[in-house]
């Protein structure tokens, strides 16, 4: 037993930000047997919003402040948060054993953490539920715009490597349910690049069919089903062969050998996102137009 918990199941420290990709992981984690031990400010809104899974699953719910990290556990930090600021945390436990994993956004700073952790820095996320600093800054600017009938303008950014918030939470508790570490250093992200054009216009046909849908209004171009763009899949490994150098592509796209590799060993499939970004952004933009339904 430690902390009143059976060691030989995973035992799985949730601490950060109370985002959406943390209500996002902490849901694919009910779907195992995981003990999950979570902060009290948002314990009592996961065993509400997840009753259907703590009754008839079989993984576990635990606040921390009834649960301290002993050797064998995991920690997640999401986002910018400290160690010490974790609420139910009064002093920063003996680490020995313990493995910190800090998950991150590519524009968030990296955690003073003092000694070795994993890091996971995703790039690109569409995430399911709206929190201001969670969503991409031009969706935030699109919406307004198409709500008064207007065409946005577009700059010139790089490319979007656009991933579903769903495969980032599969892909973490993948790796977490595994009995090796995670890589030291890892980048999750989508494998083809959209460009600000493309990614409007998908923006913006999703926005036009909701409205429709909500007017009972129809037009040609609300009936007409609209062919996904075509995107060529890239490569996992950044390379150093012709027509870009590594430098070149490393700054276009995130390299993506290590969790590739880590999934693989985990369960024999590395990363294959399986979410079609249409998808995600429709329940992106469905949270934007009702943030009430997707709370966290």
């Amino acid at each position: 037993m430690c902390g009143g918990i059976m060691a030989e199941r995973p035992v799985i420290h949730i601490m950060g930000e109370s985002s959406s990709l943390v209500y996002a992981t902490i849901e694919r984690l009910l779907r195992t047997n995981a003990h999950l031990v979570i902060e009290p400010l948002i314990i009592d809104a996961i065993k509400t919003t997840f009753s259907a899974e703590l009754e008839f699953g079989h993984a576990s719910v635990f606040s921390s402040t009834d649960v301290a990290p002993s050797s064998g556990h995991r920690v997640l930090l999401f986002g910018h948060a400290s160690f010490e600021e974790a609420e139910g945390w009064s002093k920063q436990p003996e680490l020995n054993g313990i493995e910190l994993i800090h998950i991150h956004a590519a524009e968030q700073k990296r955690a003073s953490l003092g000694w070795p952790d994993a890091e996971v820095i995703i790039h690109d996320m569409i995430p399911m539920r709206t929190q201001p600093f969670s969503l991409p800054a031009s969706f935030t600017a699109w919406l307004p715009a198409l709500g008064s009938g207007k065409d946005p303008s577009l700059s010139m950014s790089q490319d979007h490597w656009w991933i579903a918030e769903l495969d980032v939470a599969d892909a973490l508790v993948r790796l977490l349910m595994c009995d090796t570490p995670f890589p030291p250093f890892c980048s999750m992200s989508g494998r083809r690049a959209w460009s600000i054009q493309q990614t409007y216009e998908e923006f913006s046909l999703l926005y036009k069919r909701t409205m429709a849908g909500q007017s009972g209004v129809f037009g040609v171009e609300e009936l007409t089903a609209a062919p996904a763009p075509h995107i060529e899949l890239q490569p996992l490994v950044i390379t150093d062969q012709p027509p870009m150098s590594i430098e070149e592509n490393s700054s276009i796209r995130p390299d993506l050998s290590s969790v590739h590799d880590a999934l693989h060993h985990a369960d024999g499939d590395g990363w294959r996102p399986l979410v079609p970004i249409r998808t995600s952004l429709m329940h992106c933009l469905a949270s934007m137009l009702d943030p009430s339904q997707f709370n966290v």
